[in-house]
């Protein structure tokens, strides 16, 4: 039977596989056919290339024994399964902020409601902000730092832990994706484009709620 770190790196790849080629064809499009690449672009460039960072290092763990038996590994491979789940961790907590931003400097090119703006910059905001908080306390849990990964070997102290946080902006993280999939049908038909072109474009921009 094939361990839950092995099919966790598997999935992590195929979304990097996914991820790159959506990527390519967004860059592609705005190059050569739009001919203007915004911040949003670059922004979602960045994101893919996070994502391809978090691969690795949980590539990088499940070497280490990622989705093995605790029990089963020694007390220095469990260690580092835990510093490069971390390492992994901080960019997939980052990169998820990089892409609410992305998508929220792109709709903010297109809405004029003030209202509109306004809840795009709450939204995006408390997004980049708790991603940011959650990855500094990822790494200042503990005193020293190197005993949240290696508690056996290094005693120290706990000063709070994250699990309460990470759940927290995972909801709040669902919660964007379902804000920005459905936002674009609040402004979208009132844009000067053909229906069938305002319906398509709204379609491709709600997929987000996959």
């Amino acid at each position: 039977m094939m361990n839950t770190g092995i099919q966790l790196a598997c999935a992590t790849w195929a979304m990097v596989v996914l991820s790159s080629v959506l990527v390519v064809a967004r860059l592609y499009t705005r190059i050569y056919v739009v001919k203007f690449v915004g911040a949003e672009d670059y922004m979602y460039a960045w994101t893919g290339l996070f994502l391809l960072f978090f691969a690795i290092f949980i590539q990088v763990a499940v070497h280490y024994g990622l989705g093995q038996n605790f029990w089963e590994l020694s007390i220095a491979s469990s260690s580092d399964a835990i510093f490069w789940t971390y390492v992994a961790n901080s960019f997939a907590i980052t990169g998820n902020a990089m892409a609410k931003l992305s998508m929220g400097l792109f709709l903010l090119r297109v809405v004029q409601v003030r209202w509109h703006k306004t809840a795009l910059w709450v939204a995006v905001i408390l997004t980049v902000t708790t991603s940011i908080a959650l990855t500094i306390m990822l790494w200042n849990q503990t005193t020293p730092v190197k005993a949240s990964w290696d508690p056996l070997r290094t005693p120290g102290v706990w000063h709070f832990k994250i699990q309460a946080m990470s759940v927290g902006l995972g909801v709040w993280s669902s919660i964007c994706d379902f804000f920005f999939a459905v936002f674009p049908w609040l402004f979208i038909f009132s844009l000067n484009m053909p229906q069938r072109d305002k319906f398509m474009l709204a379609t491709g921009m709600s997929l987000g709620v996959m």
